[in-house]
């Protein structure tokens, strides 16, 4: 327990869905389950509600916007909560709210942590100068060694600075006797899956860079039967909604392959699947969607590159297929489906274990708090110096 009850200020966005948000809220919680106060500050959403639930105070501020103009009366807005909560250290999660808020840790004297969630990549001078902001905490968390391998290829100056702390699984969450076999059914009813056809899932966002259409390529070559639930696709726009669709009928697809809305229940869904694909184009920066896979003992299978190299132990805990090749993605697909019971649960047990021992929720609480204390103990004494 702490001497003092140090108080944490995380400011982000919003707390819609994603990791970034959902790594917020994990935090939040530990920091009050180990006798921090946590306060966020964001432009709202509905994930507000489990920051309330945990004893967390929440702060609605516009700090998602990118306008610089409105920066200096939202900083100051801020400047007044962070001193009324007699906050000892700001960790930023995102670009425009470190615009607004990484100046305040001079003005009130407190130690500023940045989380960098995104790869670097070449860019103009104005950009490489906007992502630069990340790179000016105290230190600097990198999610994933590919974030940490992107951060000093751009900005090598900050090398010293630098800390990875892998994104973790809730295990209690991901666990699949904790999953009620009412939530699985009622999942299975909103997928409308067949019986007795092995299930593929791909879980995202409705970006092409997240590899629709490649998974989609790869599948019209696998020769095994399988149904296939492209779940997140349906929040896209029309248009990309048209696009997967003209595809899907392109190869014949129409029975095997459909589009559904996000899950509320993503952990009851996940466990439906027999493969979880995350065939992303671009390196995913970490990809925590794959971590959730293993803990369910689900196979995942993705292209070998980005944070997906980091999770995936070929053969072991899933497969990793050759970047961006089509035909490598479905003779993976197609490995995975006709892989035999005793391999299979082979693969599931050491999954589990892999997760446990290395990307727990618990264990990136740890992390994350002790660098809480060690950045407040350290600025503290060069202070004093």
């Amino acid at each position: 327990m702490n001497k003092k009850k140090y108080t944490i200020a995380q400011i982000l966005p919003a707390l819609n869905t994603g990791g970034v948000e959902r790594g917020v809220v994990e935090i939040s919680k530990a920091l009050i389950d180990n006798d921090f106060r946590s306060i966020v500050v964001s432009s709202g959403g509905h994930m507000v509600s489990q920051l309330k639930r945990n004893g967390t105070i929440h702060y609605e501020l516009n700090v998602q916007t990118k306008n610089p103009f409105k920066w200096p009366k939202i900083r100051s807005q801020l400047k007044v909560i962070l001193e009324n909560e007699k906050v000892d250290l700001i960790h930023l999660c995102s670009r425009a709210p470190a615009w607004i808020a990484f100046p305040l840790g001079s003005i009130l004297d407190i130690p500023v942590i940045t989380s960098v969630h995104m790869r670097f990549r070449k860019s103009n001078f104005l950009k490489k100068y906007y992502n630069s902001i990340l790179t000016r905490g105290n230190t600097i968390i990198a999610i994933s060694k590919h974030i940490e391998d992107s951060i000093k290829k751009y900005f090598p100056k900050v090398n010293d600075k630098i800390k990875i702390i892998y994104r973790g699984v809730d295990l209690d969450l991901f666990n699949p006797t904790n999953i009620n076999p009412a939530r699985i059914i009622a999942q299975s009813k909103l997928l409308n899956l067949k019986d007795n056809l092995p299930v593929i899932i791909m879980a995202a966002r409705p970006a092409m860079w997240k590899g629709y259409l490649s998974l989609i390529k790869a599948l019209s070559k696998v020769n095994q039967n399988y149904q296939c639930v492209l779940i997140g696709a349906s929040d896209g726009s029309g248009k990309f909604q048209e696009i997967l669709i003209k595809h899907i009928i392109k190869f014949n697809l129409e029975t095997k392959v459909k589009l559904v809305n996000s899950s509320r229940d993503i952990q009851a869904s996940l466990i439906l699947g027999d493969i979880i694909v995350m065939p992303s184009v671009t390196p995913e920066p970490f990809g925590r969607i794959i971590l959730e896979a293993q803990a369910l003992g689900k196979i995942p299978i993705a292209f070998d590159h980005g944070g997906a190299s980091e999770t995936i132990i070929n053969g072991k805990n899933g497969f990793l297929a050759e970047p961006l090749n089509i035909k490598s993605l479905a003779e993976n697909i197609s490995s995975a489906l006709s892989l035999k019971k005793t391999k299979r649960e082979k693969m599931e047990d050491y999954s589990k274990k892999f997760v446990s021992k290395n990307f727990s929720h618990d264990k990136m609480c740890k992390l994350t708090l002790s660098l809480y204390k060690q950045c407040i103990a350290e600025y503290k004494t060069k202070g004093q110096r």
